[in-house]
């Protein structure tokens, strides 16, 4: 299955408006139904602020968290709501932590949305 990335800046300030937010450790997690997009199913987006450092920083995060989407796709794809639009955006300490830490506190706050 092909991961369907949100690309408009439109998108993610509605996202960033109207969503429901979890504040992890790693990053913040942003749950959103927009219900002028009828005919796209599960869409993610992920953002890295220059708070995080450099570029090269910035894409190591925003890889980290598109193979953790990756995988939870793959393995339980129960855990997100068709329709929906989710965006994590990184925290500094994302670079630090580990895939394992990163996949539990994710599928923690997924199941508490």
């Amino acid at each position: 299955m092909k991961l369907i990335t949100l690309k408009k800046r439109r998108d993610f300030v509605l996202s960033n408006k109207h969503s429901q937010k979890t504040f992890c450790k790693n990053f913040i997690l942003q749950e959103y139904c927009n219900p002028n997009i009828s005919d796209q199913g599960l869409m993610f987006g992920f953002t890295a602020t220059k708070r995080i450092g450099n570029a090269v920083k910035r894409n190591r995060a925003k890889r980290r968290m598109r193979a953790l989407i990756t995988g939870l796709l793959k393995e339980n794809k129960i855990l997100f709501k068709e329709k929906y639009s989710y965006v994590l955006i990184a925290k500094k300490s994302i670079l630090k932590a580990s895939f394992f830490e990163m996949k539990n506190q994710l599928e923690v706050y997924l199941s508490k949305l």
